[in-house]
């Protein structure tokens, strides 16, 4: 049943109407994704703090994020790219080949000394190695001494093991010392020429300055040295003992950088509500840095969250439009009401972010919320539709677009759906336009005290509250103004049917009931009866009652041409007796074309026009199709059923199908002799089981026991009607 009507609406839709359907629809969501990138540079974006904070002070304050945003936090990247770069400590290398030569060149230059050879052994030092303390006379001095043997040997021994061990520059661990480092990366040469890396101390590695006192240390050993002897072996090692570890800037600034690139970065994501600084700590750096990335943040467009919120927006209208069009009563309205509500719709998005963006105005200082233009849609849709659940489900989709809203909170949703629902609540569809003031006005009241509950949960202060409640109520009293201005105009634009309107057309002072009057005064009486148990059977089972009593109080207005031939307006005499069978049922079916035109004439709304259409169905003229078929026995002549049936359609709505009972059950009350209830009832139910047996009531959605209820309160208005009175003296 459902999809059903789905494909009815669909099928009122003609093909332009579709290509702007779905242009309007793809336009409201579109603003809805778009417009908050209009407010960049606003005050909804910025952290205004009381005072200058500088790091390190105590904060007066709890400062809250406004947005939802991530950035890369750039001071503390560089921190930790250079605690990364740090933890790289100084490279040192083994230069093998220099370690080498110097121990070669050693061996030769012992070689010259043993053959006393003075000028050999200075022009193997060269200029690099400077004699200052005069090694090369004093070994020559030796010649004689037997020690000198144990000299060389020791000195020998000295300078590979310091050669292999390592001799740094003072200058380099220096500089290293300076940059802040205790260890180093060294590389250590093995007895099998290979080479690998460490870490070890600056306090246990030899320079060129230590080698005097770990070769003195060493020759402590041998007691058969001099002191003489063991200063000339220190003093020749360290003529030869050049630093063979150098430092490695090249290679460590390489590593450094590797690493600091290894170490990534860090991005900070805050949530819109996160709390930033909380009132009486410390403020840091790295906080005041977070407020000044929001405030000069631009708008980010975030793929994943456009998605959300794309497939959220998409949902929530498919929904409404749904609804929508299971809860429109009258089907072929369907494309109007649509229409209607994206086009609203995109108005009021439109209309909020112009008053958002002058709300965060840096020089405004006044609640959002309150103030949003959300009320209009569902109080003008259910006035315009007779029908609140529309109302209902207008406002939803409105609570549902505010929460991607960028001025939303976390009660913005349950705060609009509350203040949407309830003033839709409080809508009596009165017959006076003044009944609007009293909504009006227990609307602002609810709104108020609801304006109070969800400032006291947001933790407003008073100031806040009391302004909130004030611009609350001037939404409230703006939206019911708009309303009294916009639903007249719409009513004529698009001749709809609200209750004001049908209140106006069920004047009995109007031109066209007055002319029946005069005309048909039975029709005109009959009229009457038919719209009040119209009436009161909608009321009794939730129709729309207003409608039933115009369609019924119109219902026949085409007998005015033609009064004479139906048996209310006659006296006596009969006009039929002048016609056939055929011509009879023509002029009986003729008055409702004639009705429906007339109808059009005077602007009736369709929903009328369909009433007077329906009311008798496809239904046949029984009477004269059983005079025909009896004046036809014997004869030739064929009496076709067609020519004796209505030609309109059956009733589409159940306010049709209880005007086309309340025409027939009034009419046929007439012939009851000494009426009462049970053959109220009997004949009712006769009436029923015909229509239903005919199919008139197929389409028309009233349930069985609608029409219990139906007949149950036709039979209260026909004992009011024909009520016994006592029998007066004459």
């Amino acid at each position: 049943m459902f999809s059903d009507q789905i494909r009815d609406a669909i099928s009122y839709f003609s093909k332009k109407g579709k290509i702007a359907f779905w242009i309007l629809a793809v336009v409201a969501v579109a603003l809805a994704l778009v417009l908050p990138l209009t407010l960049p540079n606003s005050s909804l974006r910025k952290i205004v703090l009381t005072k200058d904070y500088q790091s390190g002070e105590l904060a007066d304050e709890d400062v809250y994020s406004p947005v939802t945003m991530s950035f890369l936090d750039e001071v503390r990247t560089a921190e930790i790219q250079r605690n990364a770069a740090m933890r790289i400590l100084p490279i040192f290398t083994y230069d093998i080949s220099g370690t080498f030569r110097t121990l070669v060149l050693f061996d030769d230059y012992i070689t010259q000394i043993e053959i006393g050879s003075s000028d050999g052994a200075r022009s193997l030092l060269g200029a690099t190695y400077v004699d200052e303390h005069n090694v090369t006379p004093r070994l020559l001095s030796q010649s004689e001494n037997p020690n000198r043997p144990l000299i060389i040997r020791l000195a020998r021994e000295e300078l590979e093991r310091l050669m292999l061990t390592g001799v740094f520059s003072s200058q380099d661990l220096s500089n290293v010392r300076d940059d802040g480092y205790e260890e180093i990366t060294r590389e250590f040469l093995h007895p099998d020429t290979t080479i690998t890396e460490s870490h070890v101390s600056l306090s246990s590695l030899v320079t060129e300055n230590d080698v005097s006192s770990s070769v003195l240390s060493s020759c402590v050993d041998y007691t058969t040295l001099s002191l003489s002897e063991g200063m000339l072996v220190s003093d020749l090692v360290s003529l030869f003992a050049k630093p063979n570890i150098m430092y490695d800037e090249l290679e460590t600034i390489k590593k450094r950088e590797i690493a600091a690139r290894d170490a990534g970065t860090e991005f900070v994501r805050i949530s819109q509500g996160d709390l930033i600084i909380a009132k009486d700590t410390v403020i840091t750096d790295r906080e005041l840095r977070i407020i000044d990335e929001i405030n000069q943040s631009r708008v980010n467009v975030d793929p994943l969250e456009t998605i959300v919120n794309l497939a959220f927006l998409v949902a929530i209208l498919s929904f409404t439009i749904v609804f929508l069009v299971f809860f429109i009563p009258y089907k072929a309205r369907v494309p109007l009401y649509l229409m209607m509500f994206l086009s609203l719709l995109i108005l009021t998005e439109l209309f909020s972010f112009m008053i958002m963006s002058y709300s965060l105005a840096p020089d405004v200082n006044m609640p959002v919320d309150p103030i949003l233009p959300v009320l209009f849609m569902p109080v003008f849709f259910a006035l315009m539709t007779n029908k609140r659940r529309i109302g209902f489900t207008v406002g939803f989709v409105l609570a549902g677009f505010s929460v991607i809203y960028p001025t939303s909170t976390k009660f913005s949703f349950f705060y609009f759906l509350v203040i949407i629902e309830s003033a839709v609540m409080f809508i009596r569809f009165g017959t006076n336009r003044i009944d609007m003031i009293y909504q009006a006005l227990y609307s602002s009241l609810f709104v108020a005290l609801v304006t109070v509950a969800f400032g006291i949960l947001s933790a407003y202060t008073y100031q806040v509250i009391v302004q909130s409640v004030i611009v609350s109520v001037m939404n409230v009293i703006i939206t019911y103004v708009a309303v009294s201005i916009c639903l007249p105009i719409t009513e004529r634009i698009f001749n709809i049917p609200t209750v004001f309107r049908l209140q106006e057309l069920s004047s009995s002072d109007s031109p066209t009931l007055n002319r029946l009057n005069q005309v048909a005064q039975g029709t005109f009486n009959h009229t009457r009866n038919v719209a009040e148990m119209s009436y009161l059977a909608c009321r009794e089972i939730g129709l729309n009652a207003e409608l039933a009593r115009v369609g019924a109080l119109y219902h026949d207005i085409g007998k005015a041409e033609h009064p004479e031939y139906f048996i209310e307006n006659q006296n006596g005499k009969n006009a039929h007796d002048m016609l056939t069978n055929n011509l009879s049922a023509a002029v009986i079916k003729s008055h409702v074309k004639l009705g429906v035109e007339k109808g059009r004439e005077i602007g009736l709304p369709q929903e009328v026009l369909d009433i007077i259409s329906e009311h008798h169905g496809n239904d046949i003229i029984s009477y004269f199709y059983n005079e025909a078929k009896k004046n036809a026995q014997g004869t030739d002549i064929t009496v076709r059923e067609e020519d004796f049936r209505y030609t309109g359609n059956i009733p589409q709505t159940p306010e049709s199908g209880i005007v086309m009972l309340a025409d027939c059950v009034e009419a046929a009350s007439r012939t009851l002799k000494n009426p009462n209830p049970q053959k109220y009832d009997r004949l009712i139910m006769n009436i029923m089981i015909s229509k239903i047996n005919y199919g008139q009531l197929s389409d028309s959605r009233l349930t069985l026991s609608d029409l219990f209820k139906v007949k149950d309160t036709f039979i209260r208005f026909l004992m009011g009607r024909d009520h016994q009175r006592i029998e007066y003296d004459k």
